[in-house]
């Protein structure tokens, strides 16, 4: 997927769509968005750009809210980064490698949560970012699909080159056209030549085989949803973005979260972003849209936290964090009367205690030069 490719792809889906107000709901013509970020892009050489650009400054926040990395944990991380650097070197010219070590360490605790939730089998995201959350559930046996949602061209194609790289033939990006399904490209030769075959004479015919293709990764951009509406998810995100969508938009995806999830799924989100809504008018229109919530975890929780049990001893949380589950979840009539005031913590919910780690021991406190020094000798060994 290139740029001329997506804007034409793009084209037709506002042509097809054929209505200013719907087009208008996902924010659509800004050349920039947030933290300046590009909407638009002049070559793919600039999603170099947003490499860079998550969470700075918070990977020693991250690391107090995970209790620290044991020597798996810690694997898993530097895998993660390798793995980065492998993708950056394979698509960009550079020797020096920007390492996200604050946005890695941030998708890694998603990760982490992801994993206490027994059924994961298929997830939504709904605004990937920088798309770093592919390196970790790529490798998680348990999730047989991850599907994106995206309505920046930048970032979709990032997310899109990210995804090809840990996926391979089974990520696939319905922003991408197959010229061949549209039924246009048909000029009836075959039949013409079996009456004239002299047309071509030394032609040969070509060659194909057909298999059937397993996706583990789906990629949507925003003309192209209707497919989303019709499947069902056991969870949803939407991290550190709810507060940057409009008012419209903002509805229309909480909305999107409430048909496709599943009666028993979760609607998880780590950070509500940086925009102007006020957090606490993106959490009451996520409600609003049928949902409760099962936690509202704050940044200072524990005992700066009146009436919040305190976390393990060195454990912060490094943003606020929410899950929700959806009318006809068994939790949903506790969580219902937890929702009349925040922040809502039950530490006796099995759930949130796996999911916010609660019960796992502490392990060292890395540093960002343990990180870069890791993963410089493990390219060095893998040469």
């Amino acid at each position: 997927m290139d740029i001329e490719s997506y804007r034409r792809s793009e084209a037709l889906g506002r042509q097809a769509v054929g209505y200013l107000r719907y087009i208008g709901i996902h924010g659509l013509g800004s050349q920039t968005i947030g933290h300046s970020f590009p909407y638009r892009l002049n070559s793919t050489d600039e999603v170099a750009l947003l490499l860079d650009h998550m969470h700075e400054n918070r990977f020693d926040t991250f690391m107090a809210e995970l209790g620290g990395l044991d020597d798996s944990d810690f694997e898993e991380l530097i895998q993660a980064l390798v793995d980065y650097a492998t993708f950056f070197l394979t698509h960009f010219p550079a020797a020096r490698i920007p390492m996200p070590v604050s946005g890695m360490i941030s998708q890694y605790a998603i990760a982490g949560k992801l994993r206490a939730i027994e059924h994961r089998g298929t997830i939504l995201e709904i605004g990937p970012g920088s798309g770093f959350l592919s390196f970790f559930l790529s490798r998680d046996p348990e999730v047989e699909r991850y599907d994106q949602v995206e309505v920046m061209e930048s970032f979709y194609l990032l997310q899109t080159m990210i995804n090809r790289h840990v996926y391979g033939g089974g990520f696939r990006d319905h922003a991408q056209l197959d010229a061949g399904a549209l039924g246009v490209g048909d000029i009836g030769y075959e039949t013409v030549r079996a009456a004239r075959p002299d047309i071509l004479t030394s032609d040969e015919r070509p060659h194909a085989v057909k298999v059937e293709r397993r996706h583990r990764s789906e990629h949507f951009p925003w003309w192209r949803l209707a497919t989303v509406t019709e499947r069902r998810y056991d969870v949803v995100m939407s991290n550190a973005n709810l507060t940057e969508f409009s008012e419209p938009a903002l509805k229309y995806y909480a909305g999107l979260a409430k048909v496709v999830l599943k009666p028993d799924g979760i609607f998880l989100m780590q950070c509500p972003g940086g925009g102007e809504i006020p957090a606490a008018t993106a959490l009451k229109t996520v409600i609003s849209a049928g949902f409760a919530p099962l936690a509202v975890v704050p940044v200072q929780l524990g005992d700066a936290t009146p009436g919040v049990p305190p976390l393990p001893e060195g454990k912060r949380m490094a943003l606020l964090n929410a899950v929700f589950v959806p009318q006809g979840h068994p939790k949903f009539p506790e969580a219902a009367r937890a929702a009349q005031s925040w922040p809502v913590f039950d530490v006796g919910d099995s759930l949130i205690r796996s999911m916010f780690e609660l019960d796992k021991a502490n392990g060292p406190m890395r540093r960002i030069d343990d990180v870069l020094a890791a993963v410089e000798n493990r390219l060095k060994a893998d040469g």
